[in-house]
């Protein structure tokens, strides 16, 4: 037997195994705390009965199960029915007055100074306006049923590059409005405002400066006048290929007929007296009866532009639903109905033959 160390009162007892197996597990006594054994204490805390029914996973298996796939649920939108045949002629309008607005710039005389500041501040006015109305007729579209018909996608990429190059365009008025050297007084000590010389100098490096920013932005307003029609023109092919996307159209009558005709051969003017009421007057100087004409103005097959005065005469033009009425009926018989097609309101249920 291994010799043990005599001690006054006997033998010294043996050291405590180290190892210890507590409620099923087993742990290493690590010898007390000096502090915690004066004061008497030198008992294991005790452990928190096991939990019984619950198998925890190793990590091992933990990490290899798969995580739960998040569940996204696109939400629902729904189609809006919109008259894509007046947003047709919406679009060719906006395009109309991009064109008009781009001939405007073109026109401008890069001359540097104050006459430069008062031109170019409403031009980027009606820029801006331009294209507000661009979101507008971009914002009806998204969301309509136009979305449904296979290729309407260019036609919404289409349009709203005319947002972007309008945007630039009014950039770079608005960077022409920077560069353009207005008089006034310098710091003291600097040249004076007056000065004959300085002034030229500034013009004169301002010029081709101002020159280049007008002719940058002809060029975009320019090509916004082309994407719209573009768009405008995508939307009608579009209609063609899938006529059952069209809105409903009225059945004209012949004399409905005749009269749409000749408004989309040559226009019209409409004017108003107190004494003879309205009068119609086709391009080629007949009269184109009030019945009928208020019938196909009423389904809004013709435009009649009222910023000017009935007094004077008001131009009436054929829109795009006219357009597609003449192209789906055709005269000397009854039409042929097509997809969304209602009888157009008169007296006549079909044509005089």
């Amino acid at each position: 037997m291994p010799r043990t160390a005599d001690t006054p009162d006997g033998p010294e007892p043996a050291q405590p195994d180290p190892t210890l197996t507590i409620a099923g597990l087993t742990t290493r006594h690590e010898p007390a705390d000096p502090a915690v054994a004066a004061h008497g204490s030198t008992a294991l805390p005790s452990l928190p009965p096991p939990v019984t029914g619950v198998r925890a996973a190793p990590d091992s298996e933990a990490l290899r199960q798969p995580l739960p796939t998040p569940t996204h649920r696109s939400p629902t939108i729904a189609i809006r029915q919109i008259d894509l045949l007046g947003q047709i002629d919406h679009l060719r309008q906006l395009g109309a007055d991009f064109a008009a607005l781009h001939t405007t710039i073109t026109a401008l005389d890069a001359q540097p100074g104050t006459a430069m500041l008062r031109q170019l501040g409403p031009k980027i006015l009606a820029i801006h306006e331009l294209v507000g109305r661009t979101l507008v007729r971009l914002s009806v579209l998204d969301g309509s049923q136009y979305t449904a018909v296979p290729g309407s996608r260019t036609s919404l990429e289409t349009l709203s590059s005319v947002v972007a190059s309008a945007s630039v365009a009014a950039s770079q008025l608005a960077i022409a409005v920077a560069d353009n050297p207005l008089e006034a007084a310098a710091f003291p000590g600097g040249p004076q405002a007056d000065d004959v010389t300085v002034r030229r100098t500034r013009h004169a490096e301002a010029a081709p400066r101002l020159a280049e920013s007008l002719t940058t932005a002809a060029h975009h307003l320019d090509l916004c006048a082309t994407c719209c029609q573009y768009t405008a023109s995508g939307i009608a092919r579009d209609l063609k290929d899938h006529p059952e996307h069209t809105p409903q159209l009225p059945n004209l009558t012949a004399a409905q007929y005749a009269a749409l005709d000749k408004i989309a051969q040559g226009g019209a003017q409409l004017y108003e007296s107190r004494g003879r009421g309205i009068s119609v007057l086709a391009g080629d100087g007949s009269t184109i009866h009030a019945e009928p004409f208020a019938a196909i103005d009423k389904h809004r097959l013709v435009h009649v532009n009222t910023t000017t005065s009935a007094l004077a005469g008001q131009s009436v033009t054929i829109t795009a639903a006219g357009k597609w009425v003449l192209d789906i009926q055709k005269p000397g018989r009854a039409p042929t109905a097509a997809p969304g097609t209602v009888p157009a309101a008169g007296k006549e249920d079909g044509r005089r033959r």
